[in-house]
């Protein structure tokens, strides 16, 4: 089977036709003749063995082939595009601009409040900052559509640079509760209490159910929710403990909560991401920097506390 030549050109012409639906149309794009744009496509036609146009009363009418090719041509034009778009950041990649992606964990609540503090002393910066799920964050750095991504690795990239940080357990409590008097809660303090926790699928939810089963504990009821944001408000109610990350557990606001370190620790680990095959700028590094301080301070939130 012969090869099939596609000059750019040619399917240039052909693609402003099919979206002008004139030749005339696809002529003003290109900057060029009415003649031109039928040579060009009657050229295509011939190198790819197919008619694409039939003049019906007066007017150019695609043919079913043509309408399936000018759906490929769309595809690989996005794909060509995007192209382009990776390559313009790469190029005017500078000390000036900063793009960041994080899973929602992170870009939802914490990353903002450290931007809220680096932002001020980097006013001329331009910052970007895209939420996604782990598997795009990722795929994000290893393109360098960001420059540096958080996300939970499932195992080490070599794709990519990765720093991990640690994202210990804490119970949150109402404040009047009994057992916000202790300084830290344990396992065995669940027994007998009204336990708010994810959906049996979430790995915190089967961690803990794990050390549970294992210890013979039994909490005397269970509140199912999908978000933090409905554990933190129905412990504020007063309706039962929850065992949270500690960004979720503050994030939404602690008035009526009591945060204490949970133990033993159902926490997970998070990366930073960055390009494996370009060296960070003075910006982003300054802001790893910053990002690193807050992380230490989550800690101290739990003991903080009242």
């Amino acid at each position: 089977m012969p090869t099939v030549h596609l000059r750019d050109r040619q399917v240039v012409a052909f693609k402003h036709v099919m979206e002008c639906g004139t030749v005339s149309g696809a002529a003003q794009r290109m900057l060029t003749a009415q003649p031109g744009v039928t040579r060009l496509l009657k050229q295509l036609e011939h190198d790819i063995g197919f008619t694409l146009f039939e003049r019906i009363k007066g007017r150019l009418v695609p043919t079913p082939e043509a309408r399936l090719f000018y759906r490929e041509v769309v595809r690989v034009w996005t794909g060509v595009e995007h192209l382009r778009e990776t390559a313009r950041r790469i190029r005017e990649r500078e000390v000036g601009g900063l793009r960041i992606s994080a899973m929602p964990l992170l870009g939802m609540t914490f990353v903002p409040d450290v931007l809220a503090d680096f932002v001020p002393d980097h006013p001329d910066a331009n910052i970007e900052l895209s939420t996604y799920r782990s598997e795009q964050v990722i795929e994000e750095v290893i393109t360098q559509r960001c420059d540096l991504g958080f996300a939970i690795v499932a195992q080490n990239d070599d794709r990519v640079d990765q720093a991990f940080f640690r994202l210990d357990s804490l119970c949150v409590l109402p404040t009047h509760h009994p057992l916000a008097k202790k300084a830290e809660i344990s396992l065995a303090d669940l027994g007998g209490e009204t336990l708010i926790c994810f959906e049996t699928h979430d790995p915190l939810r089967m961690a803990l159910d794990r050390l549970l089963e294992r210890a013979d504990i039994r909490p005397r009821q269970r509140l199912e929710v999908s978000l933090a944001l409905q554990a933190t408000r129905l412990v504020g109610h007063g309706l039962g403990l929850a065992i949270l990350d500690p960004i979720s557990a503050s994030a939404f606001g602690t008035d009526s909560l009591a945060l204490r370190p949970f133990f033993p620790s159902l926490g997970e680990d998070f990366a930073l991401l960055t390009p494996r095959d370009q060296p960070g700028s003075r910006l982003a590094q300054e802001f790893i920097a910053l990002f690193r301080q807050h992380h230490a301070r989550l800690g101290a939130q739990a003991s903080s506390n009242p």
